[in-house]
């Protein structure tokens, strides 16, 4: 027996996943720092600031001193009182932007944030119109097929009936005979 998939149970699916993904997103977009202890705001933000001296790695990474020293800045600027983006400006007025893990969506920036998702979309779309021509490609073939079945059909009643009013009829080895007994292929 073979399964064949149901194709709303998979739509179904597809929409519950994308409602729980959302769900999921509104739900991480509303813890503010202020719900955060401070050491779960220093542990954010040690994975947001890269290391000035290390390569690819955030300041939680490496365990260079310029590191160690900017975890240190970090935790006495939210004993201070400073709010995240506060204590990122500082990094960012210092070091430049590269001290940032994941860059501003601003300006040449946006387009790197934006092209996964152009990219994505792209594929999607191409993938749709690939499943969509195949389909009608074998929709197409079948009908085909089908209309040269009904073609040799109707063909093979066609020579039948020409067979029958010139006199060839057949015996029962499947060889074409005339009326007189003579195998077609003889005479």
């Amino acid at each position: 027996m073979q399964i064949v998939p149901n194709r709303r149970f998979s739509i179904q699916a597809a929409t519950w996943l994308l409602l729980a993904a959302i769900a999921l997103a509104v739900f991480a977009a509303c813890v503010s720092e202020n719900d955060l202890t401070p050491d779960q705001r220093a542990y954010t933000l040690d994975r947001e600031l890269m290391c000035p001296v290390c390569d690819g790695q955030t300041i939680d990474q490496s365990h260079a001193q310029i590191a160690e020293d900017m975890k240190e800045i970090v935790r006495e600027k939210i004993a201070q009182g400073e709010s995240n983006g506060q204590i990122r400006d500082y990094f960012v007025a210092r070091y430049g932007e590269v001290v940032l893990a994941s860059p501003e969506a601003s300006g040449f920036n946006l387009l790197v944030w934006l092209m996964p998702v152009v990219i994505a979309g792209g594929g999607a779309l191409t993938v749709v119109w690939v499943l969509k021509n195949m389909r009608r490609g074998s929709a197409a073939a079948t009908a085909s097929i089908q209309n040269s079945t009904l073609a040799d059909r109707q063909l093979e009643k066609y020579l039948e009936k020409v067979d029958a009013d010139i006199g060839y009829g057949r015996d029962s080895a499947g060889i074409s005979q005339t009326t007189e007994g003579r195998e077609s292929g003889n005479g």
